[in-house]
Protein backbone atom coordinates (compact mmCIF):
# COMPACT_ATOMS: atom_id res chain seq x y z
CA UNK A 1 0.00 0.00 0.00
CA UNK A 2 1.10 3.56 -0.57
CA UNK A 3 1.29 6.33 2.05
CA UNK A 4 -1.97 8.05 1.06
CA UNK A 5 -3.96 4.81 1.21
CA UNK A 6 -2.48 3.89 4.59
CA UNK A 7 -3.29 7.30 6.10
CA UNK A 8 -6.84 7.19 4.72
CA UNK A 9 -7.31 3.68 6.14
CA UNK A 10 -6.05 4.80 9.56
CA UNK A 11 -8.40 7.80 9.55
CA UNK A 12 -11.39 5.63 8.57
CA UNK A 13 -10.57 3.13 11.31
CA UNK A 14 -10.22 5.88 13.90
CA UNK A 15 -13.56 7.41 12.86
CA UNK A 16 -15.34 4.06 13.07
CA UNK A 17 -13.91 3.33 16.54
CA UNK A 18 -13.92 6.81 18.13
CA UNK A 19 -16.19 9.02 16.03
CA UNK A 20 -15.58 11.43 13.18
CA UNK A 21 -14.40 14.32 15.37
CA UNK A 22 -11.27 14.40 17.51
CA UNK A 23 -10.23 17.31 19.71
CA UNK A 24 -7.24 18.16 21.83
CA UNK A 25 -5.53 21.17 23.34
CA UNK A 26 -2.32 21.86 25.20
CA UNK A 27 -0.31 24.90 26.18
CA UNK A 28 3.19 26.11 25.61
CA UNK A 29 5.28 26.88 28.70
CA UNK A 30 4.21 30.54 28.49
CA UNK A 31 0.54 29.52 28.49
CA UNK A 32 -0.13 30.02 24.77
CA UNK A 33 -2.75 27.44 23.75
CA UNK A 34 -2.55 25.10 20.78
CA UNK A 35 -6.02 23.82 19.92
CA UNK A 36 -6.91 21.21 17.33
CA UNK A 37 -10.17 19.84 15.99
CA UNK A 38 -9.90 17.01 13.46
CA UNK A 39 -12.99 16.27 11.39
CA UNK A 40 -12.82 12.97 9.51
CA UNK A 41 -14.91 11.92 6.54
CA UNK A 42 -15.37 8.25 7.41
CA UNK A 43 -16.19 7.30 3.81
CA UNK A 44 -13.35 9.00 1.92
CA UNK A 45 -10.74 9.02 4.68
CA UNK A 46 -10.20 12.75 4.23
CA UNK A 47 -9.63 14.87 7.33
CA UNK A 48 -9.65 18.54 8.22
CA UNK A 49 -7.09 19.61 10.83
CA UNK A 50 -8.38 22.90 12.25
CA UNK A 51 -6.10 24.84 14.57
CA UNK A 52 -8.66 27.59 15.24
CA UNK A 53 -8.39 28.63 18.87
CA UNK A 54 -4.60 28.46 18.90
CA UNK A 55 -3.16 31.50 20.65
CA UNK A 56 -1.77 34.55 18.87
CA UNK A 57 1.81 34.82 17.69
CA UNK A 58 4.21 35.61 20.51
CA UNK A 59 6.90 38.26 20.85
CA UNK A 60 9.65 35.67 21.31
CA UNK A 61 10.87 33.13 18.78
CA UNK A 62 8.52 30.24 19.54
CA UNK A 63 6.25 30.95 16.58
CA UNK A 64 6.18 28.28 13.90
CA UNK A 65 5.43 28.80 10.21
CA UNK A 66 2.79 26.50 8.67
CA UNK A 67 5.47 24.22 7.16
CA UNK A 68 6.57 23.27 10.68
CA UNK A 69 2.98 22.37 11.59
CA UNK A 70 2.68 20.28 8.41
CA UNK A 71 5.86 18.40 9.32
CA UNK A 72 4.59 17.74 12.86
CA UNK A 73 1.31 16.42 11.47
CA UNK A 74 3.02 14.19 8.88
CA UNK A 75 5.28 12.80 11.61
CA UNK A 76 2.26 12.10 13.80
CA UNK A 77 0.30 10.45 10.99
CA UNK A 78 3.24 8.21 10.12
CA UNK A 79 3.44 7.24 13.79
CA UNK A 80 -0.26 6.38 13.90
CA UNK A 81 -0.24 4.23 10.75
CA UNK A 82 0.50 0.62 11.62
CA UNK A 83 2.72 0.02 8.58
CA UNK A 84 6.01 1.23 7.17
CA UNK A 85 5.20 3.97 4.70
CA UNK A 86 7.43 6.38 2.80
CA UNK A 87 7.78 9.99 3.86
CA UNK A 88 6.11 11.74 0.96
CA UNK A 89 3.26 14.08 0.07
CA UNK A 90 0.86 11.13 -0.02
CA UNK A 91 0.74 11.24 3.79
CA UNK A 92 -0.82 14.71 3.62
CA UNK A 93 -2.93 14.19 0.49
CA UNK A 94 -6.10 13.44 2.49
CA UNK A 95 -5.51 16.33 4.90
CA UNK A 96 -6.87 19.88 4.71
CA UNK A 97 -5.56 22.50 7.13
CA UNK A 98 -6.98 25.59 8.77
CA UNK A 99 -4.29 27.57 10.56
CA UNK A 100 -5.51 31.09 11.38
CA UNK A 101 -3.31 33.99 10.34
CA UNK A 102 -1.17 35.61 13.01
CA UNK A 103 -1.53 32.72 15.42
CA UNK A 104 1.42 30.88 16.96
CA UNK A 105 1.37 28.42 14.02
CA UNK A 106 0.97 30.98 11.22
CA UNK A 107 2.76 34.15 12.33
CA UNK A 108 3.41 37.32 10.38
CA UNK A 109 6.47 37.47 8.14
CA UNK A 110 8.44 39.51 10.68
CA UNK A 111 7.77 37.28 13.71
CA UNK A 112 10.59 35.25 15.27
CA UNK A 113 10.30 31.55 14.42
CA UNK A 114 13.56 29.73 15.19
CA UNK A 115 12.35 28.21 18.49
CA UNK A 116 9.09 27.14 16.84
CA UNK A 117 11.01 24.67 14.72
CA UNK A 118 11.78 22.65 17.85
CA UNK A 119 9.70 23.48 20.90
CA UNK A 120 6.42 24.37 19.20
CA UNK A 121 6.57 21.51 16.71
CA UNK A 122 6.91 19.06 19.60
CA UNK A 123 3.82 20.49 21.26
CA UNK A 124 1.90 20.18 17.97
CA UNK A 125 2.90 16.49 17.92
CA UNK A 126 1.64 16.16 21.51
CA UNK A 127 -1.71 17.71 20.54
CA UNK A 128 -2.15 15.53 17.45
CA UNK A 129 -1.32 12.34 19.35
CA UNK A 130 -3.67 13.40 22.16
CA UNK A 131 -6.50 14.01 19.67
CA UNK A 132 -6.00 10.51 18.27
CA UNK A 133 -5.91 8.99 21.77
CA UNK A 134 -2.32 7.84 21.28
CA UNK A 135 -0.71 9.62 24.22
CA UNK A 136 1.64 7.86 26.58
CA UNK A 137 3.51 9.09 29.62
CA UNK A 138 6.13 10.86 27.54
CA UNK A 139 6.49 13.70 25.08
CA UNK A 140 6.05 13.88 21.31
CA UNK A 141 9.57 13.86 19.92
CA UNK A 142 10.23 14.11 16.21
Amino acid sequence: KNAETCVRDMLRTFASEHGATARAADRMDDGTPIELTVSINSESGDAHFDFTGTGPQVLGNHNAPPAVTYSAVIYSLRSLVGQDIPLNQGCLAPIEFTIPKYCLLNPSDDAGVVGGNVLTSQRVVDVVLKAFKACAASQGCM
